[in-house]
C-alpha cells in the first residue's frame, strides 16, 4: 500500500446551510471526509473570511466532523484507515480573525499559523501539502516567524517541506506569498478549478443530481451537504460548487496523477510552471472541442463524481452491499524509454477489482502531459493488452500514455495506470 499524503486545510468556511454566506467549503470539506482514509490529515485551520460578517468559523469545520463521526462506524467497514471523530476534531485550529498583509508580523501568531509550523517541524519525510481554499494571511506568519526566528538557510530548509495548493489569489495577500517566495512549491488554481462545476457535463453537479446521490438517504454527512444557491464572476451557481475541492482531487492516489509532477495532469487539474519560480500555474487541455485551464479538470468529472457517489453510499451501507474501485495494474515501469518508430506492449491483464466485477479497460494518449508533436497511434485500445506505435518524428520526446479501468458495478468506478515513454534521439 502505498505511502499516504499529509495534508493541512486552510479554510475560509462561512456557512454550514445553503442560500446563506459561501457554503462551498463545507460542501468541499464533506467530500474530503470521505477520503479521511486516503491521507493523513494534519489540521484543519478555520481563516479569515469576508462572509458572514467576517472572521472565523472553526465550529462549522467542527458541525461537519461531528457528523461525519455518526457515518465513520459505516466507513469503516469498506476501510479500515479510517480516523475517528475524536482525531479529526483535535486537528481543528482557528487562524487570524482579520486578513492582510498589516496582520503578518511580530505578535501576529495565531494557532493556526503555529499548527501549520509544528506539523511541517515533524519528523516526516513526505512533504506537507497545504490546501488553501482562502486567504494566506497564517501561512504568511508561519513564513514570517520561521525566516525571523530560523534566518534564510532555516527557512529554505522549512519551505522545502511545504507543498501548496491554493485556489485562486484570494483576499488581501493575494500573490504576497507565492511572489516573496519564488522558491516555494506552489500551484495556484485560478481558472481550472472553476472546471469542478463549470463546463462539461454540468448535469453532474446539479441539484438533481445531488438530491438523488448525495443529499437524500445518504445518512448524516450526505444530509449536512448544503446545496448551493448562489454565483461567480460568470454567473448564477447551483447544486454543486465546490471551486476549492481540486486541491485535494489533485492528491487522490487512483493512479493518474503525481503530486511532485502538477505538468502531468489529475482529477485535480493540470498545471505549468511559471519562469523563473517554483510556481505552477494553470495549463490548458483540449476535451470534447473545448480547450481551456477548466478542461483539466472538467474531463474527469464523470469518474469523480461516481466515486463520491460511492463513497456516499458506503455511510449507510455493508460493504457487500456498495462499489470499491478497480484496482490497475500495468506491467511496465512507470518510465520506459523506446526508439522512435518502434512499438511500445503494454499489459494491465494482471488489473482486479475487489468486489469481482467484470472491468471495462480503455488506454489513451494525455498529449498535452508529453512533448511529443508527432501522433502515436495506440492499437487494441480498449482491451487488457494494448501497442502503442512510436512516431518517426519524436526524438527526444515525451509521452505519457493513460490506462483507465472501470469496473461494471454501481456507479462504475474507475482507476488509473500511467505509463511515461521517454524517446531516445
Amino acid at each position: 500500500m502505498e505511502q499516504k499524503t499529509r495534508l493541512l486545510v486552510l479554510t475560509d468556511i462561512s456557512s454550514p446551510i445553503g442560500g446563506y454566506a459561501e457554503p462551498d467549503d463545507t460542501q468541499s470539506l464533506i467530500r474530503l471526509l470521505l477520503y479521511a482514509n486516503a491521507f493523513d490529515l494534519e489540521g484543519f485551520v478555520a481563516t479569515y473570511t469576508k462572509h458572514n460578517g467576517g472572521g472565523v468559523f472553526p465550529e462549522y469545520i467542527d458541525m461537519m466532523i461531528q457528523a461525519y463521526g455518526k457515518a465513520q462506524p459505516w466507513l469503516l467497514r469498506h476501510d479500515a484507515r479510517y480516523p475517528s471523530k475524536k482525531v479529526l476534531l483535535g486537528l481543528v485550529r482557528s487562524g487570524n480573525s482579520q486578513d492582510g498583509p498589516e496582520h503578518v508580523g511580530e505578535g501576529k501568531d495565531t494557532e493556526g499559523s503555529e499548527w501549520l509550523i509544528a506539523c511541517a517541524d515533524k519528523e516526516d519525510d513526505r512533504p506537507l501539502w497545504i490546501a488553501v481554499w482562502g486567504g494566506t494571511t497564517d501561512l504568511a506568519q508561519a513564513l514570517w516567524k520561521v525566516r525571523h526566528t530560523r534566518g534564510e538557510a532555516g527557512c529554505r530548509q522549512f519551505k522545502s517541506k511545504l507543498r501548496v495548493h491554493a485556489i485562486c489569489d484570494q483576499y488581501a495577500l493575494g500573490a504576497f506569498v507565492r511572489e516573496e517566495n519564488p522558491d516555494l512549491f506552489y500551484i495556484m488554481s485560478k481558472d481550472a478549478c472553476r472546471g469542478m462545476y463549470r463546463d462539461g457535463d454540468e448535469s453532474l453537479s446539479s441539484g438533481a443530481w445531488l438530491d438523488t446521490h448525495i443529499r437524500s438517504f445518504h445518512g448524516t454527512l450526505g444530509a449536512a451537504y448544503p446545496m448551493y444557491d448562489g454565483g461567480d464572476p460568470w454567473g448564477k451557481v447551483e447544486g454543486m460548487k465546490e471551486g476549492d475541492t481540486p486541491s485535494f482531487l489533485y492528491l487522490i492516489p487512483n493512479g493518474l496523477g503525481d503530486p511532485e509532477h502538477p505538468e502531468w495532469g489529475s482529477w485535480g487539474g493540470r498545471f505549468e510552471k511559471a519562469a523563473g519560480s517554483s510556481c505552477y500555474l494553470d495549463a490548458e487541455d483540449s476535451y470534447e472541442g473545448s480547450r481551456s485551464a477548466r478542461a483539466t479538470v472538467f474531463r474527469w468529472r464523470e469518474a469523480y463524481q461516481r466515486d463520491f457517489q460511492a463513497r456516499m453510499d458506503w455511510c449507510v451501507a455493508d460493504y457487500d452491499s456498495c462499489n470499491h474501485a478497480p484496482v490497475a495494474r500495468i506491467d511496465s515501469p512507470k518510465t520506459i524509454a523506446a526508439a522512435p518508430g518502434s512499438a511500445v506492449r503494454l499489459d494491465a491483464s494482471a488489473s482486479s477489482d475487489p468486489d469481482g466485477d467484470e472491468l471495462d479497460f480503455e488506454w489513451r494518449i494525455y498529449k498535452e502531459a508529453g512533448t511529443c508533436s508527432g501522433e502515436a497511434v495506440i492499437r487494441n485500445s480498449h482491451a487488457s493488452k494494448a501497442e502503442v506505435d512510436i512516431p518517426l518524428d519524436s526524438e527526444g520526446c515525451s509521452i505519457h500514455i493513460i490506462l483507465s479501468v472501470t469496473d461494471r458495478g454501481e456507479p462504475p468506478l474507475t482507476s488509473y495506470g500511467r505509463v511515461v515513454v521517454e524517446i531516445g534521439e
